[in-house]
């Protein structure tokens, strides 16, 4: 038993390091709502990426690039985690494929959690665009990340979004925070497509609770 664990870990050490050279590019589902046929409107003028991101990070869970690839602004806003070897070490970036952003995920996210609570969210364009309540959010952390173990490998997503608006029981300025993790035996490269949709399911699940009141 013990030196199949030990083959276990060393096999899923080998999958987080094998693909870990380089940039991996891994695309995520967002949220998708539907309106209400009756209820309030809102609209989301605005979801900013405010996100600081360390060249050396001191833990997994902070957000970085690796300074060998491109650390534009494009790239960050793509960034979604960032490899590590067994041993702890940071390597490659993750990141999502073009035209996607963490924004943008987050931004849909949202608008699933105020459509499940009951509003009605439209779009530049719309009929009652400019009567709708507006709301803005920053988002202040997002991150996903690997932590190798000896017995299982965990899966960790967290977000820390500040919300505003005048939305039911929103009120001015308010924190959503959300963090889930699963444990596995072994890892492949669709786990952090799998971890990160639960993390934008959970931000809707907590924005819907923000704005019921719950």
């Amino acid at each position: 038993m013990l030196l199949r664990r030990i083959a276990i870990y060393a096999l899923s050490a080998s999958i987080l390091a094998g693909c870990a050279v380089g940039r991996t590019t891994v695309d995520v589902s967002a949220p998708q709502g539907t309106n209400p046929t009756a209820g309030k409107y809102v609209r989301i003028d605005s979801v900013q990426d405010k996100r600081t991101f360390s060249v050396k990070p001191a833990s997994a869970d902070m957000a970085s690039l690796d300074p060998n690839e491109d650390s534009s602004d494009a790239s960050k806003a793509r960034a979604i985690g960032r490899k590590r070897n067994g041993y702890g070490k940071a390597l490659g970036d993750v990141v999502l494929p073009q035209g996607k952003t963490a924004s943008g995920l987050v931004e849909s996210a949202l608008a699933t959690g105020f459509q499940d609570a009951g509003y009605i969210v439209v779009k530049q364009g719309d009929p009652n665009f400019a009567a709708a309540a507006p709301v803005t959010a920053q988002i202040i952390d997002f991150w996903t990340w690997f932590e190798p173990g000896f017995w299982s490998i965990k899966t960790n997503q967290k977000s820390e979004l500040q919300l505003s608006g005048d939305v039911g029981a929103l009120h001015g300025e308010q924190t959503i925070k959300t963090r889930v993790s699963e444990s596995k035996q072994v890892v492949v490269s669709s786990d952090w497509q799998e971890i990160v949709e639960k993390g934008l399911a959970a931000i809707t699940q907590r924005t819907k609770e923000l704005v019921s009141g719950k």
